[in-house]
């Protein structure tokens, strides 16, 4: 019996810009947070450009500590075509080792790309997965995600 593994292939690498976060309030669901995105770049083998101003990342803090984060905003590549990207990522800092100074959070995402048809068409017909890192350090806060496709 043949096993078809899948495996991954990096597609690019986007450091957003990202505003501080505004707390929404309780809801029955859990804490809501917005974080709007006010631009940052992107670049990889096939693709490199600017993030559009005006993107918005919706965040649920559940009561189990996990963190829902629900990304929307666009990328336009240095052709001038718009690419959309809609983010889902899951944020948990239980699987963090125990005696590490700062915890180590599973952040991993999927991805949903959509171009116009043309040369980056082959953003339609593929799964993509991510992962993600925060540097609130630097003014504006900076937010790395490694964008990958499923092969």
């Amino acid at each position: 019996m043949s096993v078809n593994v899948p495996s991954l292939e990096h597609v690019m690498t986007v450091r957003a810009s990202i505003q501080p976060l505004i707390d929404m309030g309780r809801t029955p669901s859990g804490q809501r947070r917005l974080v709007p995105i006010i631009g940052g770049t992107f670049e990889g083998p096939a693709l490199k450009g600017s993030i559009m101003p005006g993107g918005e990342d919706w965040q649920l803090l559940r009561d189990d500590g996990a963190l829902l984060l629900d990304a929307r905003y666009w990328l336009r590549e240095e052709d001038g075509t718009i690419i959309r990207v809609h983010n889902a990522v899951l944020i948990d800092a239980s699987e963090a080792k125990a005696g590490e100074k700062t915890p180590v959070a599973y952040a991993r995402s999927s991805v949903k790309l959509e171009a116009p048809l043309g040369k980056h068409d082959w953003l339609n017909k593929a799964i993509f997965v991510g992962t993600l890192e925060s540097d609130f350090k630097q003014r504006p806060a900076i937010v790395t995600l490694q964008f990958y496709k499923v092969r």
